[in-house]
């Protein structure tokens, strides 16, 4: 048996559930069979005021294909960019390994901050590496955000609801969206509630897929086999509601063999079905890959000095 069978079996045998004991059993299955090489990386740099708003840069050793923002999940209440030292570092380093520029951030969480501080937070870290990242600005380079989980309720909603997102959405080569929380239907779990509120009333005012309308940009909605049904019906839901508005559908990855953490947790393992769903679609919507790919000038990674030759 292959270690990458050996990891998803081991992964199954945990079932089609989902809490803080199936996180860390999910972690540790895969924790020493990751790829963690260091590269260039940047880490805690403000892109807000709030001690949440940090994120870290992870650069590619040649010009980047593109930039990819990972919104990490944490059922609205928990959740970092970097736990402990390896989730989720494994993501930013597996994604510059391939090429890609990834910035990975924190962002405010229930229940200090409820319901629309992710999305918030999601735009300003947008408008942060538009406003930092050399290239975005004049479209030499393409921008991708993928969220995870609660992380792709807040990319949800900063991509359907203009009204909370409050400015343009800008040139975006495409979105990924993991097994995520779009549609606040009674009943509500205590995070949920906590991110939401307490008021019914609001509920469907304040989830992503009441605001699902005809969109452009290329949108890859993935599901992993194990998912609790709880959450896995979610993703079928949005898929039918874009499907409606746009008159096709959405592009779809349905993760066998997955629960709701190891389609990330894995990036850089040698289970890499989940990776190889992830780099198609960037790969897929690149627009900037006919630039030249030049190696980036060396530099330590405990400088604070930031790249010169990718960020402003």
């Amino acid at each position: 048996m292959s270690l990458a069978i050996e990891l998803q079996e081991k992964v199954r045998s945990l079932g089609a559930a989902f809490n803080l004991d199936i996180l860390a059993a999910t972690q540790e299955i895969y924790r020493q069979h990751l790829d963690m090489t260091p590269v260039e990386e940047k880490t805690n740099l403000a892109y807000g005021s709030n001690e949440r708003h940090r994120l870290d840069l992870y650069l590619p050793k040649s010009a980047p294909l593109a930039v990819v923002v990972y919104v990490h999940g944490g059922g609205f209440v928990g959740g970092d960019k970097n736990s402990d030292g390896t989730f989720y570092v494994n993501v930013g380093r597996f994604l510059a390994r391939h090429g890609f520029a990834a910035v990975l951030p924190n962002y405010r969480r229930a229940p200090a901050h409820g319901w629309p501080a992710g999305a918030e937070d999601v735009r300003d870290v947008i408008g942060w590496v538009r406003q930092n990242v050399r290239g975005l600005a004049t479209d030499e380079l393409d921008l991708f955000v993928l969220g995870q989980s609660a992380g792709a309720s807040h990319v949800g909603s900063w991509l359907f609801d203009s009204q909370t997102r409050g400015t343009p959405l800008g040139a975006l080569a495409g979105v990924m969206l993991m097994s995520g929380f779009y549609n606040a239907a009674a009943p509500l779990s205590a995070n949920a509630l906590a991110y939401f509120g307490d008021d019914v009333t609001l509920h469907a005012q304040r989830s992503p897929i009441t605001h699902v309308s005809k969109i452009e940009v290329p949108v890859c909605l993935s599901v992993a086999e194990l998912d609790p049904g709880s959450i896995g019906w979610q993703t079928f839901q949005l898929a039918e509601a874009m499907t409606r508005c746009n008159g096709r559908s959405p592009e779809f990855a349905w993760l066998r063999g997955h629960n709701h953490v190891s389609t990330v947790l894995s990036l850089g393992s040698p289970q890499q079905d989940a990776a190889a769903e992830i780099l198609r679609f960037l790969k897929t919507h690149l627009t900037s890959s006919d630039a030249p790919v030049q190696p980036n000038p060396a530099s330590s990674q405990t400088s604070d000095d930031l790249s010169p030759d990718l960020l402003s």
